[in-house]
């Protein structure tokens, strides 16, 4: 009787007699992919920080590499890495996420592409001590230690209020044009506007329309004609939506009145370039990705360190950030940032 053996039959024999690296091309098993997680070096004293982005190549993503290394040179003693896919992408963020964990690195900080995806294996590097931060878009809570946020509801009304005094100094009638209808984050910043607009400071301000669901630019645009169209006294436009807010801005050009409506609200540099030219907008409320990457590894340093904790109050002195506390739930928000005149030009081919 003759044997008959199949192809996963002979490898295996071949396997077992040590012959497998002589067996020909077809029977080989595949190569396992190399790791491509950057090797985080082990310095006796050094503490060792992954930052992870999203997606490396994105101008806002750089500027966060570039805050956190700046962080990371004026505190010391850290050996860092700063990595993610050229591209955003789950899975290859994932297996650098991944490939951190197993170098048992002190802490990881990451602006996470999928949140509900990589919960699992943050809390897996949590088991193993590792200090966990997410910044940008937050981790669940159980997932990671602290959230940093770039800026809060709270934080915007301040800033939005802020900058109406200062452009509507005689004070008159103000509209905004806010974002999606009651039990949206729309509503809770209109909200926390309005409990900013209470404040005797600004009585001189007074609202004289709301218009909702005005999330584009030609939204934006559409939603200032008609505002200017009903109300033909107004002198200032508060935006909280950064495609309207370019909307908004344009129509005001074109119907001659910059300089005589101001126009501000939450934007993005790059986005509102011919506005500023124009000034038809002088100043916005904005992200800062250089400050939010330094948070970042300020925080996640502190946490390694053991000089913070998660806990609601407790303090760190952040470099030039100043001092920031924790919030409940383990969350640090920046303070307001104002992009203005004087550097405009700084942020407005990063993001």
């Amino acid at each position: 009787m003759t044997d008959i053996f199949t192809r996963r039959q002979i490898a295996m024999l071949l396997a077992g007699l040590g012959l497998a690296a002589s067996a020909p091309a077809a029977f080989a098993a595949p190569k396992p992919a190399a790791d491509p997680t950057p090797v985080i070096p082990v310095n006796p004293g050094n503490l060792r920080l992954a930052v992870l982005l999203p997606a490396k190549d994105d101008p806002f993503y750089k500027a966060c590499a570039d805050g956190a290394q700046e962080a990371a040179a004026q505190i010391g003693g850290l050996d860092i890495v700063v990595a993610g896919p050229d591209k955003r992408n789950l899975r290859d963020q994932a297996i650098l996420l991944n490939g951190f964990v197993k170098q048992k690195v002190d802490a990881i900080a990451i602006a996470p592409v999928d949140a509900a995806e990589l919960g699992p294996i943050c809390r897996r590097a949590m088991a193993r001590g590792i200090k966990v931060i997410s910044f940008d878009q937050p981790l669940p809570q159980a997932t990671r230690l602290v959230h940093l946020d770039a800026v809060s509801s709270r934080g915007k009304a301040s800033a939005f209020m802020d900058m109406l005094a200062g452009d509507v100094k005689q004070g008159g009638d103000i509209a905004i044009i806010a974002g999606n209808r009651p039990g949206s984050d729309g509503q809770a910043l209109l909200s926390d506007t309005m409990a900013e607009w209470l404040k005797p400071a600004y009585g001189k301000l007074k609202l004289a329309s709301t218009v909702f669901g005005n999330e584009d630019d030609k939204a934006g645009y559409a939603a200032t004609e008609k505002l200017l169209a009903d109300h033909p006294d107004l002198k200032g436009i508060l935006v909280f939506n950064g495609a309207a807010l370019v909307g908004a801005a344009q129509c005001i050009a074109d119907k001659g009145l910059t300089g005589k409506v101001f126009v501000t609200g939450f934007g993005r540099p790059s986005q509102l370039k011919t506005a500023m030219a124009a000034q038809t907008i002088e100043y916005f409320a904005s992200v800062n990705p250089v400050d939010l990457g330094y948070g970042a590894v300020e925080i996640a340093a502190a946490l390694a360190k053991n000089t913070l904790t998660a806990n609601a109050g407790s303090t760190l002195d952040a470099g030039r950030l100043g001092q920031i506390t924790m919030a409940e739930g383990g969350v640090v928000t920046l303070k307001p940032f104002v992009v203005d005149e004087k550097n405009f030009s700084k942020f407005a081919d990063v993001y």
